[in-house]
């Protein structure tokens, strides 16, 4: 089967980012014997930079299993720029798009709904099956942000947002609230599904002398406790009240908090102007560096807004802090903190609140070894029940081969199983 991935902001490991993606089309051409395309920008998002040719690697990593790079406008900050960038990655994508050799399935990647849009178009002109993957509930979460108040742009998203969900064959979702979001629309239930993000088993092994310099870059010392944040530093993450949190640890406890994004800077001039001392930001680092600075911290925070959008957010760095087996603390009164408090693996420590973070952070410092030790176990077992990727990969590719619930994916999947029979392109 011949699948074709869309993403504007898919990376390989050796990036930082979403790298969902590309273990699942990976996954897919190793074990499945597909053949597939990621469409990825060659403008890294997270970095504000063009991906240089070493970073992006050999066009094939995989048998089966190809990478597409396409120039997208680059951008700093959220302004017009931005814009031009989304726009140009769906444009570039779709007119790439219709040269290649037909496929028998393509899926595109939200949050932004103009690449969706692109791969709608291009299955139509190809006659073959669009899915659509929900990864933000756009535009409600620019809505919800404040950050889209043109109301013929609202109007005009809002309208590409119905459209899609309407004539998507089908709707894979991450989230169980993004599952019940949809459906409230009066989308077909059966035709919705829910693939949550998750981690490759055996992508990682704890190292002590990585473990060493990963705390070593940090710049902490070896008798402090590390709460570490890892991810975006935008104005959902709601970082300013993780970052005042500093201000009521005691020298033995710090915050470390690794990435980029628009409010960095912002939170640094926080830091300084408040002469907090007990927080340090380092860049981002790779998704095969990640794992290696979770495993030298204490603990894992997952920080988002107060705002009932992100009451249903499973962040990716949720699965990565249980697989190295740390304790999580949250601000997420949502999804994440009923899985952390099902699974006894975090606390939910209060939403937006600097001096609860700072109690929460005491609170998982003075955890018992064995009750750490707990944590972990349980963490793996969590991990292996519900964010295994290879088993969720196995799942996905099931369903797009056996499960197509529309009468028009049904019609354009027998007669691609017929033009495959008979060996055709």
């Amino acid at each position: 089967m011949r699948i074709w991935i869309a993403n504007h902001y898919a990376v390989p490991p050796r990036l930082g980012g979403i790298t969902r993606h590309y273990e699942l089309g990976e996954e897919w051409a190793k074990e499945e014997g597909a053949e597939v395309t990621l469409w990825l920008s060659s403008f890294n998002h997270s970095r504000r930079q063009f991906v240089d040719q070493a970073s992006k690697g050999e066009k094939e990593p995989v048998k089966g299993f190809r990478l597409r790079w396409l120039w997208s406008f680059p951008h700093r900050r959220n302004d017009i720029r931005r814009m031009l960038n989304m726009i140009s990655f769906a444009f570039l994508f779709f007119i790439a798009g219709l040269f290649r050799t037909r496929p028998n399935v393509i899926i595109a990647s939200s949050p932004h709904l103009l690449t969706p849009f692109s791969g709608w178009l291009l299955s139509r002109i190809k006659g073959c099956p669009f899915v659509l993957e929900v990864r933000d509930l756009w535009p409600d979460t620019l809505i919800n942000m404040g950050g889209l108040k043109r109301s013929w742009m609202i109007k005009a998203l809002t309208w590409l947002e119905s459209f899609l969900y309407r004539q998507a064959d089908k709707i894979v979702v991450l989230t169980g609230y993004q599952r019940r979001f949809i459906v409230d629309k009066k989308i077909d239930p059966s035709k919705v599904t829910l693939i949550p993000n998750g981690i490759l088993r055996d992508s990682w092994k704890s190292c002590e002398e990585k473990r060493s310099a990963a705390r070593r870059r940090m710049g902490v010392a070896s008798n402090q406790f590390v709460a570490l944040y890892a991810g975006a530093h935008g104005p959902a993450n709601a970082l300013e009240y993780v970052v005042r949190a500093g201000k009521e640890l005691p020298q033995d406890c710090v915050i470390v908090l690794i990435g980029d994004g628009p409010e960095k800077k912002k939170l640094q001039r926080i830091c300084e102007q408040e002469n907090i001392e007990q927080v340090f930001f380092l860049d981002p680092v790779t998704k095969e560096e990640i794992y290696d600075f979770i495993d030298a911290a204490d603990c894992g925070i997952i920080s988002l807004a107060n705002n009932e959008i992100f009451r249903g957010a499973r962040p990716n760095k949720l699965f990565d802090y249980l697989f190295v087996g740390k304790p999580i603390l949250t601000t997420v009164d949502g999804e994440v903190r009923q899985i952390l408090e099902e699974s006894r693996t975090g606390i939910f420590c209060g939403a937006e609140d600097p001096r609860g973070i700072a109690e929460g952070i005491l609170l998982l410092r003075d955890l018992p070894a064995v009750e750490r030790k707990a944590i972990q176990e349980r963490g793996l077992q969590y991990v292996d029940q519900f964010g295994d990727r290879q088993k969720l990969a196995h799942q996905f590719y099931e369903d797009l081969c056996f499960s197509p619930v529309s009468m028009n994916m049904r019609r354009r999947w027998r007669k691609h199983r017929r033009i495959m029979d008979r060996g055709g392109s």
